[in-house]
């Protein structure tokens, strides 16, 4: 028999077609439950909205009922009623977050699926700002995702999910913007995720649950449009933090549903091998990439 130099590739290529499975399964998240805290409102509301989109069945959390009653109304018309619930809980408490895993088991008797959208902040300077203020918004931000991730991981090991966690992390850790700062804690509890995550992800690999980030940059929400100066600040400060915060580094803000569907993917099995990384979808501002350049006869010469 003449020997064939393309049979070794032949043979692994129809490998690779056997093993491909279809990509409406690889695009879907059909029969899954997902459990998105801050989904009530901003980037959570859009990522649960693409994932019922997606087929999943959805559990949103945050400690608004009021934003509660009101995303579900809003799905409710929409036509994914039946598939959406709302759960009142502060992830910044223990029992709040494993009282969220129950409630999810007894209503949809699953949890494959995690996404955290939860993050408050304010504004104020270093120097300005109350250490109640520091401590809380890393209290939400960075201790609610630890508590989150110990017990969502820990369903998913009981029941022998390949799950996949997805935290909203943010550019801010390394692009300081505002372009004065006025956000060191958030910055702080944020930095913090992303190493979170790459820890969670380290442990949690042996049991195939894959953890992710995804990190924007600044977007139009309910929550960052609402945002306030930190407490304590004297009228002045106030006055100075919103003056900074209005010379922006950058021309508009992006998209919101972008990021959202960047989330979405990392909660399908198209993300199946990524595990322990950080998506930026800032749009390119971390590369300085923007629509507008300023002009350079706008930069002082230092001749003058």
């Amino acid at each position: 028999m003449a020997f064939d130099p393309m049979a070794s590739m032949r043979t692994m290529l129809e490998g690779y077609m056997k093993e491909a499975r279809p990509l409406e399964d690889m695009l879907f998240v059909r029969e899954k439950v997902a459990v998105v805290t801050g989904g009530t409102s901003g980037l959570g509301f859009d990522i649960a909205l693409r994932l019922l989109q997606g087929g999943a069945k959805v559990v949103i959390a945050s400690g608004s009922q009021d934003k509660g009653d009101t995303a579900i109304a809003l799905f409710e018309k929409n036509g994914y009623g039946g598939r959406v619930v709302y759960k009142k809980t502060n992830v910044a408490e223990e029992a709040d977050v494993e009282e969220l895993v129950r409630f999810a088991d007894e209503t949809f008797g699953s949890l494959d699926i995690f996404v955290n959208s939860v993050g408050i902040w304010n504004y104020a300077h270093i120097y300005d700002m109350q250490s109640s203020d520091f401590e809380k918004v890393l209290r939400v931000n960075t201790v609610g995702l630890f508590l989150c991730i110990k017990h969502i991981s820990r369903y998913m090991i009981e029941h022998k999910i390949k799950g996949k966690i997805t935290a909203i992390s943010s550019n801010c850790p390394w692009y300081p913007y505002p372009v004065f700062g006025g956000y060191s804690h958030y910055a702080a509890s944020k930095g913090a995720v992303n190493a979170l995550i790459v820890e969670s992800a380290k442990e949690l690999k042996r049991f195939d649950i894959s953890v992710n980030c995804v990190a924007p940059g600044g977007m139009a929400t309910p929550g960052s449009t609402g945002t306030l100066a930190g407490s304590g600040l004297t009228e002045e400060q106030e006055d100075q933090i919103y003056e900074e915060i209005a010379v922006t580094a950058y021309t508009g803000t992006q998209g919101v549903d972008g990021v959202a569907m960047s989330a979405y993917i990392l909660s399908t099995a198209v993300a199946d091998e990524i595990t322990g990384e950080c998506l930026i979808a800032d749009n390119g501002m971390s590369h300085n990439i923007f629509r507008f350049q300023p002009e350079t006869e706008k930069y002082p010469n230092d001749e003058e």
